[in-house]
């Protein structure tokens, strides 16, 4: 199950359409776990919104004008850890997932999607998962943000998900038992595994264990 903000997730739609996003904020303001703080027509309008309103997910078309979705997502990870990005696009073709992903993006999904769908997406990218439709989609998350984890930098904050299979590792659960509790796949947990060995310059799982006891993350 998913760790809960315990407030509404706060969204930015930026896709050049008004129209869209006019039907996209209807919806999200309809659904008491969301609150829309604002919209954005172009790239730089996203990224002025984004510092304004410091929102949990924005949802972006890849192809904004301006700058392309994959180029404020890149500009936003170095303003805000915080801030997850959903891509919500008519182009689904494979450059265009890759791109999405090694930008910084958490997912992807295309346009005619359900709200439901999307909705479920959007509190997995809150939360710091990673979405691909699809019963492979766990394998194509993993194949896409392999290559991202390599550039990555260490040091940053961990995301909601990252800090419960930390506190998982360190209470001793393996990898694949953390997978099963937190309903993910294996896959998937190694890669989140793989930031956090990456965020906290760690070596081992004791690494792991004495930061989450640092931090008051797990009682002793």
């Amino acid at each position: 199950m998913l760790q809960t903000i315990g407030r509404p997730i706060k969204v930015l739609l930026a896709d050049g359409q008004q129209l869209f996003r006019a039907g996209l904020r209807a919806l999200f303001e309809a659904h008491d776990g969301f609150e829309v703080v604002g919209e954005a027509e172009s790239g730089k309008e996203a990224i002025d919104r984004a510092i304004e309103a410091k929102p949990d997910v924005i949802i972006i078309d890849n192809l904004l004008p301006g700058m392309g979705g994959a180029a404020v997502t890149r500009r936003i990870r170095t303003l805000s850890q915080r801030t997850e990005v959903l891509f919500l696009t008519s182009v689904h073709t494979e450059e265009a997932v890759q791109e999405a992903f090694e930008s910084g993006g958490r997912g992807i999904l295309l346009k005619d999607c359900d709200f439901e769908e999307l909705t479920y997406a959007a509190k997995k990218a809150a939360h710091g998962d990673y979405y691909i439709a699809g019963a492979i989609g766990p394998d194509l998350v993993d194949t896409y943000v392999k290559a991202h984890l390599k550039s990555q930098r260490p040091g940053g904050l961990m995301t909601l998900r990252e800090q419960e299979l930390a506190r998982l590792l360190a209470d001793g659960y393996s990898t694949k038992e953390c997978a099963d509790i937190m309903n993910i796949s294996p896959k998937t947990a190694e890669t989140h595994r793989a930031s956090i060995m990456k965020k906290l310059k760690a070596r081992n799982v004791t690494d792991i264990v004495k930061y989450c006891i640092r931090n008051n993350m797990i009682e002793l």
